[in-house]
């Protein structure tokens, strides 16, 4: 390689690990176009757009990397994007190929962990942790934030609370506030301190870690613009949008809160066998908020690629579920690219949504709102303000759906939802927890057992730090 392309070539990997992946792809498509079938540049362009959380993408570019060379990059952005879109057993075998060909690398070892773990196969996580754990207690050197991280988790998963606190706090000194080490250790010590009982420390874990981010939010602000939503798209404006003219019910969309159950009602109807869910695709909401800046009208574009993308994921479904958390508000543009659509609202009392958002690690970029309880009260009013303004002006079919209902009354309120998507009744989405498929979300070791009501009424147990918020009226 020459030293001009090997310079585009650092530079592109620097600009990933800054998250700058746009600028990343900049430097190597071009250098691709040149090389089609170089695995480095490959490999490189999968990274970037694994990154970007466009994983079908890199999928495709990692696997024509590997059709010319097996190496561990490939191999385990290929596994990192598989395990975002739920194919777990697949994940999993690239990364332990990935591990054979580099047995010393952390990083590898660490997504192994993570990934049969999040699968539910903690003894074989276990197993994979075991020999980092020996080397570290052999060479009294402490284990690396991330590997203690999944060292806790499993302690968490498997009930031992004070030994998962213990092994955090020797690894939160050793990382930088605010950085994602930090972070992911001081939520994992919330979520301990919380199963533990100890609801006023793990209040603290959570807000050492949101104040550590400095996240700024205007509630006005948002709501000014959920006003000036519902105030300009009026059923004659959302009619007047051109329409796709594709009339497939292939695609399903959940609208809610984040931690208001989207991620259950995801893989209860994934559990269908003509139905399939692909988690959070994004395409969709960022051109919608490309089109509300400088407008479009490539809506049969839009949606015929949509459903290719869906369709490639989930090849045998007849109904496709898309969860994304911004589906709320870009509802007009869905009913135009998808007429025959149906949209299935979850909601959840305000507080339990707000402790649950406190206690986790949300993209503070495009949910700011969710690292202070007051802000998600504020949020969460607004959605439910929007979401009766489309329930009133849309022409597409929108299902209401309890959290607290669904999970005390189970196969009534799933049937509701079966019937909704007009398909047949199946017993397996009642044994939704069964499923080997990952889940990427806070909820993946909720949504990995049969429904229960336990997370009902949890902010009482944070009563205190809650007083004197404005919460939205809600009627479970």
């Amino acid at each position: 390689m020459n030293p001009r392309r090997a310079a585009l070539v650092e530079g592109a990997r620097e600009s990933i690990r800054a998250g700058r992946v746009d600028e990343a792809l900049a430097a190597v498509e071009p250098l691709l176009k040149l090389d089609p079938r170089n695995p480095e540049l490959l490999s490189l362009a999968a990274r970037a757009h694994n990154a970007a959380l466009r994983h079908t993408q890199a999928i495709a570019l990692a696997t024509r990397s590997l059709a010319v060379l097996d190496h561990p990059e490939a191999l385990m952005t290929r596994g990192d994007a598989l395990r975002a879109v739920g194919r777990t057993d697949e994940a999993i075998a690239d990364l332990r190929r990935a591990l054979a060909l580099a047995p010393s690398s952390p990083d590898l070892r660490v997504a192994l962990v993570a990934t049969l773990e999040e699968a539910g196969r903690a003894d074989e996580a276990r197993a994979e942790l075991a020999p980092a754990l020996t080397e570290s207690a052999k060479g009294g050197q402490p284990l690396p934030p991330r590997m203690a991280y999944e060292h806790a988790k499993l302690l968490v998963r498997e009930g031992s609370l004070t030994d998962a606190v213990t092994v955090i706090d020797a690894a939160v000194p050793r990382t930088a506030a605010g950085s994602l080490p930090f972070l992911m250790l001081l939520f994992l010590r919330a979520k301990a301190l919380d199963r533990a009982g100890d609801f006023a420390l793990a209040w603290e874990s959570a807000r050492k870690a949101q104040e550590s981010r400095r996240i700024v939010f205007d509630p006005a602000l948002y709501a000014r613009e959920t006003d000036a939503l519902i105030a300009h798209w009026t059923r004659d404006r959302v009619r007047a949008l051109a329409d796709s003219g594709l009339n497939d019910p292939t695609p399903v969309f959940i609208a809610g809160m984040p931690r208001s159950g989207t991620s259950l009602v995801d893989q209860i109807i994934d559990a269908h066998p003509q139905a399939a869910g692909v988690g959070e695709l994004e395409s969709v909401e960022r051109w919608s908020e490309q089109a509300e800046v400088v407008g479009t009208s490539d809506h049969a574009r839009v949606a015929r690629q949509y459903l290719e993308e869906i369709r490639r994921l989930a090849p045998n479904a007849t109904r496709i579920v898309n969860k994304a958390l911004g589906n709320a508000r870009i509802l007009h543009r869905l009913a135009r690219l998808f007429p025959k659509t149906r949209i299935v609202h979850i909601t959840r009392d305000p507080r339990d949504v707000a402790v649950s958002c406190f206690m986790g690690a949300f993209g503070s970029t495009r949910y700011p709102w969710t690292t202070r309880p007051e802000w998600v009260a504020a949020v969460w009013l607004q959605t439910r303000r929007l979401m009766q303004h489309w329930s009133e002006t849309l022409e597409v079919p929108i299902l209401e759906v309890r959290y607290e209902k669904l999970a005390t009354e189970g196969e009534p309120e799933v049937r509701r939802i079966v019937e909704f998507l007009e398909l047949p009744w199946d017993e397996k989405v009642l044994r939704f927890h069964e499923t080997r498929r990952t889940v990427r979300t806070l909820s993946y070791d909720q949504v990995s057992r049969p429904l229960y009501a336990g997370s009902i009424g949890r902010a009482r147990s944070y009563a205190a730090p809650l007083t004197g918020i404005d919460w939205p009226k809600y009627d479970a």
